[in-house]
């Protein structure tokens, strides 16, 4: 009987460690954004192409780039200068949080097999160093969006990480689409911890 019960309550801790798991999510629309100088970097080689500015600022207002208020997704579909152009999605992180899982869910559309074009993952710290603040950024690997499974178009995608407890501290996400065509719409983030 005592062995039982011994057994029973290692069972139990090992179900009830998964139930005190925190699970926050962040809506991609917003925490996510365009890297507005890459944008305009890209815009200044449009504009000298074009040759009209008229033309060329009616084809940055017509694409589709930014929020999606219908479904709070960021949508990312440049209409130039596609492998340039990036976005980023910073999800705050606390000295609360050390070893996490982060979750990318997606929405891909029209992107062809083998293309580069995806995200990288990286933790940003803002520290003091006696006189003024400086932010450090260490990169953690990525995934390219053409090598994701998906079904009927949605990806999924997950990497453990660890913050060690740090404070001033986020996760950085940085993406691009492929360089010919497809459409991404970044739905949520999730941290697991």
């Amino acid at each position: 009987m005592f062995k039982r019960s011994i057994l029973l309550t290692a069972v139990s801790l090992v179900f009830s460690s998964n139930v005190l798991a925190k699970v926050e999510t962040f809506p991609a629309a917003s925490f996510c954004g365009e890297n507005i100088t890459k944008r305009n970097e890209a815009l200044q080689k449009l504009l000298k192409q074009e040759g009209n500015a008229e033309k060329a600022m009616q084809r940055l207002v017509t694409e589709q780039v930014g929020r999606d208020a219908r479904s709070h997704a960021f949508v990312y579909n440049p209409s130039f200068e596609r492998s340039t152009r990036q976005f980023t999605c910073s999800i705050p992180l606390s000295d609360e949080i050390g070893k996490f899982k982060v979750n990318v869910h997606a929405h891909v559309q029209g992107m062809n097999p083998g293309r580069p074009g995806g995200c990288e993952f990286s933790r940003a710290r803002r520290v003091h160093d006696g006189s003024d603040w400086k932010v450090f950024t260490f990169n953690s690997g990525g995934f390219w969006w053409s090598d994701l499974q998906q079904n009927d178009g949605f990806v999924n995608f997950s990497k453990d990480m660890d913050n060690e407890y740090e404070r001033s501290s986020s996760l950085q996400l940085t993406c691009r689409t492929t360089w010919d065509q497809g459409i991404i719409k970044l739905q949520h983030i999730e941290l697991e911890y």
